[in-house]
């Protein structure tokens, strides 16, 4: 896929950054929890996360002229992102085990997962409706749909 204007760049960039950033979060939670039906989901949504990162690394990464994997230094996203809010803490470069240690209940964290979770599918459905190509758009349909499956998972644990 070729990337024509810089903002589908960005796009991907982050994206990938929000599936980076949740399977640490989800991975970090899932150890610290003492719940085991809880620590079940968050190892499966981690799971999702790396999955979903490996599909947008691969579909979109050598179009937009990145190398096979990402990594940090490849992410900047502070100038895209200007405004501070929960939905969109997973596409900053954050530390996510300093997160995890504020994170001082299973509800707490959950309720943070929820957000993102609904702002990463609003997201991937954003992108869907933008997309030049049926096999993007079909694809980030696709994301979006898993997003909204986590959110429900999510509002299961929180009853």
């Amino acid at each position: 896929m070729e990337f024509e204007h810089l903002e589908e760049k960005e796009a991907v960039e982050r994206a990938a950054l929000l599936k980076k950033n949740g399977r640490a979060f989800y991975t970090l939670l899932s150890v610290k929890t003492a719940d085991p039906e809880t620590a079940d989901v968050l190892e499966r949504l981690a799971k999702e996360e790396e999955r979903h990162l490996k599909l947008i690394e691969e579909k979109f990464f050598p179009g937009a002229g990145f190398p096979e994997e990402i990594t940090d230094e490849e992410i900047e996203l502070e100038k895209y992102v200007e405004r501070c809010c929960v939905s969109e803490l997973f596409v900053k470069k954050i530390d996510v085990e300093k997160l995890v240690h504020l994170m001082d209940s299973d509800k707490k964290a959950l309720l943070v997962a929820l957000e993102v979770e609904l702002h990463a599918s609003q997201y991937f459905e954003k992108l869907g409706s933008m997309a030049g190509t049926e096999e993007a758009r079909k694809l980030y349909k696709e994301l979006a749909e898993e997003e909204r499956g986590h959110v429900r998972e999510i509002e299961t644990l929180l009853g």
